[in-house]
């Protein structure tokens, strides 16, 4: 089960997403010829550091409310009269410290997770459920899906996890959704969102915020936690890069398809209203043709042109088919597509010679999780999951190659050494379609001198595939650390942290000019205690120091080992207390 399972809600809002945007040059990382306009925004032609040099790392749900929901027999409502739960809030973390968003690496951005976000379903002062949202990095980016904007305004990807440590107070609730949700699935949560619309210019009242649509559904612990088993499309139009899911309900007969990085945006110019760039019809329809002889039969329209349908549906929409449809879909690979002939009142004929403009993947597969930090000796496990039109396709054997098509931009250079990881060529899925592929790391040795480690991918594809012939963002992406020499962890003096100190003073310009400068080792002896505190808790605490998590295990201990020397000094106490932090 995911959240295109019911029973399910909806829910639409703003996003707020600030991270610093000096690292986002891979050659800032450079000490030596790092320039104090780094850390000043774009100034005409002058990159500078970006868009953003002063953020903070933060992320979190604005004004989002629960905008529909769907119960366990199928049927939807929009009202808050026939369920309370209509118009409550989606909010994140209720302390000062919220959730970050962080790039794996400055050279590779596009798997940005969040980390140590909380998500919480809020009527007034009372938290239904509270959860951990276990981190995650979007998938599916594109940066042509809003036609009038730019940059990454004019770009959206998808979020996709689970909730986890789940806290339920719905006691005195009379929602029919909550008592569902709660009784089908009390321990863990399926949940999406998809992000676009961002607005980058600091002069804006509406500066690092942007649009947010996103399902809560249920989950269980045989499903994978970042993508659904279920149908798979991919566009036709190669200037698209969007793709959208589906999963068919046997219970209920209906198929849930997820439209929400599927479609275009503009501005209407008479009314300045943002609306869908696609204005035809679309019809869901199998595909019963061979290859290159398609033979589309009707299964039912798409209701997206009805008034409020992304925010208030999220671009999630259930179609009800009968059991004759139902069998056709089990059956035959889904296609969606826009009649020849749109005004032809018997859109069943028409659908025969239409255009597609979404095609499932017949036989697909996929990893669940494909982010992973390494250090030297380490080993990680990557599960993958392969399927037939939705059914686990199992005794397939699955390819492996290195990948560096996506990761950049140079210098420094990229993807080498490459016996600094080693994994098999093919793996084979088992009785369930699925598959571990094991990555163990080696030590890079500093190839790119000024940054730690280096970045690595991995493509896969079914065998009998090419690595080409998938959805392109579907690759393993590895950060693979250097080793520190024993010494300089066991007994490090300031010269030895020194260089890194001094990156993470460069590099994120709001710590050291409005909390203290960690390349100063007065600063840093000062507030030891603190600063342990930082940098010695886990990667998914929202508090962790640094807030890129891009810290190999032998610098932290390095770092960790010299604060604890400062503090076996007698007479040291922090200038900055937990309280002010």
């Amino acid at each position: 089960m995911s959240y295109l399972n019911s029973p399910r809600l909806t829910f639409s809002g703003q996003f707020q997403a600030d991270p610093s945007t000096v690292n986002n040059d891979p050659t800032h990382f450079n000490n030596e010829s790092f320039r104090p306009e780094y850390q000043q925004y774009t100034e005409g032609k002058n990159a500078n550091g970006w868009w953003n040099p002063d953020g903070t790392g933060n992320w979190r749900f604005l004004g989002c409310t629960v905008k529909s929901v769907t119960y366990l027999d199928g049927t939807s409502t929009f009202h808050h009269a026939d369920d309370p739960i209509i118009g409550m809030s989606i909010m994140d973390s209720d302390s000062k410290v919220c959730g970050k968003i962080v790039d794996l690496d400055s050279q590779q951005q596009g798997v940005s997770a969040l980390w140590g976000l909380i998500v919480r379903l809020v009527s007034g002062e009372k938290d239904l459920f509270k959860a951990d949202y276990e981190v995650a990095a979007f998938t599916n980016l594109w940066f042509t899906r809003s036609l009038d904007q730019t940059h990454d305004g004019a770009a959206s990807a998808t979020y996709q996890s689970i909730l986890k440590n789940i806290t339920w107070d719905i006691g005195e609730s009379n929602s029919r959704y909550l008592k569902e949700l709660f009784g089908c699935s009390p321990d863990q949560l399926s949940i999406q969102f998809t992000v676009d619309r961002y607005n980058g210019d600091h002069t804006s009242p509406q500066f690092t915020l942007g649009r947010i649509v996103g399902s809560i559904g249920p989950s269980t612990t045989s499903e994978p936690k970042h993508f659904t088993v279920g149908r798979q499309f991919f566009p036709t139009n190669s200037n698209i890069s969007c793709y959208a899911s589906a999963v068919l309900d046997s219970q209920v007969k209906c198929l849930t398809l997820d439209l929400s990085n599927s479609f275009q945006f503009d501005v209407d110019k008479s009314t300045g209203h943002v609306v869908l760039a696609q204005h035809n019809k679309l019809i869901l329809a199998v595909d019963k043709g061979a290859t290159n002889y398609p033979d589309y039969e009707f299964l039912a329209n798409i209701p997206y042109h009805e008034p409020d349908w992304y925010l208030g549906s999220s671009g999630v929409c259930s179609i009800p088919l009968s059991e004759i449809q139902f069998e056709l879909a089990e059956k035959y690979p889904l296609v969606i597509v826009t009649p020849s002939n749109p005004n032809d009142p018997d859109l069943i004929a028409s659908t025969k010679q239409s255009t597609p403009v979404f095609q499932e993947f017949k036989e697909y597969v996929c990893a669940d999780y494909p982010v992973f930090y390494l250090n030297p000796g380490e080993s990680c496990q990557a599960e993958l999951y392969a399927s037939s039109l939705g059914k686990p396709l199992p005794n397939r054997s699955v390819s492996f190659a290195r990948n560096i098509n996506a990761l950049g931009p140079n210098p420094p250079v990229i993807g080498v050494p490459v016996e600094a990881i080693d994994f098999p060529e093919t793996l084979t899925t088992d009785a369930e379609g699925k598959l571990s592929l094991p990555v163990k790391a080696g030590d890079p040795g500093n190839p790119r001198s000024y940054i730690d480690g280096q970045v690595y991918g991995i493509a896969y594809n079914l065998s009998n595939n090419y690595f080409s012939n998938c959805n392109q963002n579907n690759f393993i992406s590895l950060l693979v650390f250097d080793s520190v020499e024993q010494t300089k962890i066991d007994n490090p003096t300031w010269s030895d942290l020194q260089p890194t100190m001094q990156q993470y003073a460069n590099l994120y310009p709001l710590m050291s000019k409005g909390i203290f400068n960690l390349a100063d080792q007065e600063v840093v002896d000062k507030n030891a205690e603190i600063l342990k505190f930082v940098f010695g808790k886990e990667k998914s605490d929202p508090n962790y120091m640094p807030v890129t998590r891009d810290l190999s295990r032998d610098k932290q201990q390095m770092i960790l080992n010299y604060l604890d020397g400062i503090l076996s000094q007698t007479g040291k106490k922090d200038e900055i207390t937990y309280k002010k932090l």
